[in-house]
């Protein structure tokens, strides 16, 4: 396959990604089409193929993968939506907050409803995901790391060095009493680090079950740092224990 139709494939997946943060089809042709580099002409033919695959389906406005159905009461939701739909109950009126690059923690946009919050994120799809009309998101800029779409590097740390946040809301590749949080990717060690240094209030901290006793390849993060855990209830027993006697407050979604 030559590299020409490789980009391609490649443009399209990262495209149905998007489509996919989104959930609800509500993506912006302009944005969508700046963020994967090509013009909007050539994004619209990407979605008319897709189409034509059966992958995606579009409406006045709107484009949604083809089995994906509408987010629908709490109860009916998957673990990250249950967490995501918590960790916004603690969003008050006129907060500034930090969002990292975590997909769980970005679902958080959608459920906010205090009004006039300011997000500041390093995470591209912040760009596509549906939220409150007065709600302001800031993104730090940066070199963007696929595949989570993660801004890292100077620029990105410089944004945050300007900022104080009230609040952070952070996820995680892995969560243990002994290394604490720990990341994949080694790009997005300083800028959760400036997180962490730049907010004034309690750090939230969104991680399902399957990270709690894990460790990944790079820490990011202590416990101490750490005012809540907010995770699912398939989480271990053993797991909660340990990080509630070392210090962290912790909810079940």
């Amino acid at each position: 396959m030559n590299r020409k139709r490789t980009d391609i494939m490649e443009r399209r997946q990262k495209l149905l990604e998007l489509i996919r943060q989104a959930r609800d089809g509500q993506i912006n042709v302009d944005q969508t089409a700046a963020l994967l580099g090509v013009s909007a002409v050539t994004l619209r033919r990407d979605l008319a193929l897709l189409e034509e695959e059966g992958k995606v389906r579009r409406g006045y406005g709107r484009v949604s993968l083809v089995g994906v159905e509408p987010v629908g009461p709490i109860g009916a939701l998957d673990a990250p939506n249950r967490i995501a739909r918590i960790a916004a109950t603690h969003v008050d009126t006129g907060d500034v907050i930090f969002v990292n690059t975590s997909r769980t923690a970005l679902r958080m946009l959608r459920y906010i409803q205090a009004p006039n919050v300011t997000v500041i994120t390093n995470n591209v799809l912040a760009a596509n995901v549906p939220h409150r009309g007065d709600m302001t998101v800031i993104l730090t800029g940066g070199e963007v790391r696929f595949p989570k779409y993660a801004m890292v590097g100077s620029v990105a740390q410089q944004s945050l060095c300007s900022i104080q946040a009230q609040k952070a809301f952070l996820g995680c590749s892995g969560l243990s009493v002994e290394r604490g949080i720990t990341t994949e990717h080694f790009g997005e060690v300083a800028v959760n680090n400036l997180m962490l240094a730049s907010v004034s209030g309690p750090v939230y901290l969104l991680a399902d079950h399957s990270k709690l006793g894990r460790d990944s390849h790079f820490a990011s993060g202590e416990l101490r740092q750490v005012h809540s855990l907010i995770t699912d209830r398939a989480a271990d027993p053993q797991n909660l224990q340990s990080l509630r006697e070392a210090g962290l407050e912790i909810e079940l979604a």
